[in-house]
C-alpha cells in the first residue's frame, strides 16, 4: 500500500508540472499565433547569428534531454527503496522537462518578435517532443523491481516460447517421417 501511495503521489505530482508546462506554452503560443496579445504587434527582426544559435541550442537540447533521463535511470541501482527511488525519478524527470520547456519558451518568444516561420516550425517540433516527456508508473515502478526476478520473469517467457517452437516443430518432423515418397526411380533395378 506504501508503495502505490508513494508512486501515485510522484505520477500525480510530475503529471501536474508536465500538463502545466503543455498548457501555458500552448496558449502563450496560440495568443502569440493569432496576435492576441497586444506584447508582440510590431515585428522586429532576429539576427542571423541568434537564429542559428537558437536552431542550434534546440538541436542539442532534445537529445541531450531525453538521453540524460534514460541514463540516469539506468545507473540507479534495483531495487530501490520506494521514497528513493520517487525522488530520483522526479529529479530526472525534472531535468527532462525544465530544458525543453525553457527551448521551447524561447522559440515561442522569438516566433512573436520576428514572425520568422523557422522558430514556429521548432515551437511544433518541440511540442512534439513533449510526448517523449511525459511521466509513467512503468519507469518508476522498474526502478522497485530486482533485476534477476525481471531476468527470471523473462527467462520463463523465452522458455515457453523455445518449448511453444520445438512443439511445432516436433510435429513437423513427425509428419515428414512418416511421410513415404514413392518415386518410380526409389526401387533398385533388376540385375544390380
Amino acid at each position: 500500500m506504501k508503495n502505490t501511495n508513494i508512486t501515485d503521489k510522484t505520477i500525480n505530482l510530475l503529471k501536474r508540472h508536465y500538463y502545466i508546462h503543455i498548457i501555458v506554452l500552448a496558449a502563450l503560443f496560440l495568443l502569440i499565433l493569432f496576435r492576441i496579445t497586444p506584447l508582440f504587434t510590431d515585428k522586429g527582426t532576429v539576427s542571423i547569428t541568434a537564429e542559428r544559435y537558437a536552431v542550434m541550442i534546440t538541436i542539442i537540447i532534445i537529445p541531450v534531454s531525453l538521453r540524460f533521463f534514460a541514463n540516469r535511470l539506468k545507473k540507479i541501482p534495483r531495487p530501490q527503496e520506494e521514497e528513493k527511488a520517487s525522488e530520483k525519478y522526479k529529479s530526472a524527470s525534472f531535468l527532462r522537462l525544465y530544458p525543453i520547456s525553457a527551448v521551447t519558451m524561447a522559440h515561442i518568444l522569438l516566433f512573436g518578435i520576428s514572425g520568422n516561420m523557422n522558430f514556429f516550425w521548432f515551437t511544433v517540433v518541440l511540442f512534439i517532443v513533449f510526448l517523449f516527456c511525459k511521466p509513467s508508473y512503468p519507469e518508476l515502478e522498474s526502478l522497485f523491481m530486482i533485476p534477476a526476478e525481471k531476468g527470471r520473469e523473462e527467462e520463463k517467457e523465452e522458455e515457453e516460447e523455445e518449448e511453444e517452437e520445438i512443439k511445432v516443430s516436433g510435429e513437423i518432423d513427425k509428419n515428414q517421417m512418416t511421410t513415404e515418397y514413392n518415386y518410380p526411380g526409389n526401387g533398385q533395378a533388376a540385375g544390380k
